[in-house]
């Protein structure tokens, strides 16, 4: 009895104590509120391969973006393209030159303006004109869309006077005030002339601007345009005492950073006599497409954004390969499980 007793026992000590949770039944009416996974972790000394190659990687997943955009150029944003419709304002500022012909000379010279000392200058080379001018705003947002002149050129029909020829230069004020701030003093010159004498010429023309170099942001400051202040009659009287013309004008104005000018459409120009030769100028401004240089916190934050989108595919394929290190073993680590537990 005793034998039994014992062989029994012995038995029973090498038995392992196990115990089996009955399994969890999922109740028809039940719903699922929350979801989470487990961890295995994988442990390793200081010194080891595994730390290194974890390094390795840490460091890998912070360096390899930025070198990858900074090899694919374009991280560091120097200029960039911004689109914006100027402010655009007559000066009241206009000087018109005219060339024809008449009974008395074969090539007759006229000439007017808004400058009472140019006028004086001129002479008997003085034409009297008539300018009219208004804006027309489509979208009412207080920006012209068009700029509207007509100017009228008296002619002596019983002297035999027709014109030739004709060139109006326009002072407008031009001002960017969104992406950038540049305010400009702007000549515009249109010009038209035909063999036959005319009665009527019509033209369109396009605002345009021409800068040597990039606009500069608002956190940047203001840059003037010009090495000193210049508008369209600035020096209405040349030193040597004759009339400014257009060139003149123009030869001043070149010298700037920042200038406007016209892109004129083809003319039409209606052949005949009269007692008066018509203008109808159309000067449109549209939304201009321009370059800018960014700021110091602007070019940051678009080199961040770069950096971000190349991070996330750079980081998804380094943690698949670190990961895969691991779980198969190449990388000697400890594992330590949530349920199986194991004892060092």
């Amino acid at each position: 009895m005793r034998v039994a007793v014992s062989l029994s026992f012995a038995v029973n000590s090498f038995r392992p104590n196990v115990s089996v949770a009955p399994r969890a039944t999922l109740d028809p009416s039940s719903m699922k509120l929350f979801s989470r996974a487990l961890t295995v972790d994988y442990h390793a000394n200081t010194v080891t391969c595994a730390s290194f190659l974890t390094l390795l990687y840490l460091l890998a997943l912070i360096v390899l973006p930025y070198v990858a955009n900074y090899g694919l150029g374009g991280m560091w944003t120097r200029e960039l393209l911004v689109r914006e419709q100027p402010l655009t304002r007559f000066r009241y500022e206009a000087l018109v030159h005219a060339h024809g012909t008449s009974d008395v000379t074969s090539v007759a010279a006229w000439g007017w303006s808004t400058s009472m000392a140019l006028n004086d200058a001129l002479g008997t080379a003085l034409r009297p004109m008539e300018l009219s001018y208004w804006e027309e705003d489509d979208e009412r947002d207080g920006r012209p869309d068009r700029l509207q002149f007509v100017l009228r050129v008296p002619l002596d029909r019983a002297a035999g006077e027709r014109l030739l020829s004709v060139s109006v230069l326009l002072g407008v004020d031009v001002a960017f005030e969104r992406d950038f701030d540049l305010r400009l003093n702007s000549s515009l010159l249109l010009e038209a002339s035909s063999p036959l004498p005319g009665s009527v010429w019509n033209q369109t023309a396009d605002l345009a601007m021409r800068s040597q170099q990039p606009q500069r942001s608002k956190a940047l400051g203001q840059r003037e345009p010009c090495p000193s202040p210049v508008w369209a009659l600035i020096q209405p009287v040349q030193p040597s005492g004759a009339a400014a013309t257009a060139a003149s004008v123009l030869a001043s104005y070149a010298a700037c950073n920042d200038t406007v000018v016209l892109e004129a459409q083809p003319k039409l120009w209606t052949p005949g006599l009269g007692d008066s030769f018509e203008a109808t100028l159309t000067v449109r401004v549209p939304s201009l497409m321009l370059t800018r240089r960014p700021g110091v916190t602007e070019t940051l934050k678009l080199a961040f954004v770069q950096y971000i989108a190349l991070f996330i595919p750079i980081a998804a394929l380094l943690s698949c390969l670190h990961r895969a290190l691991f779980t198969t073993g190449v990388l000697a680590a400890r594992q330590h499980h949530p349920i199986k537990q194991h004892r060092f």
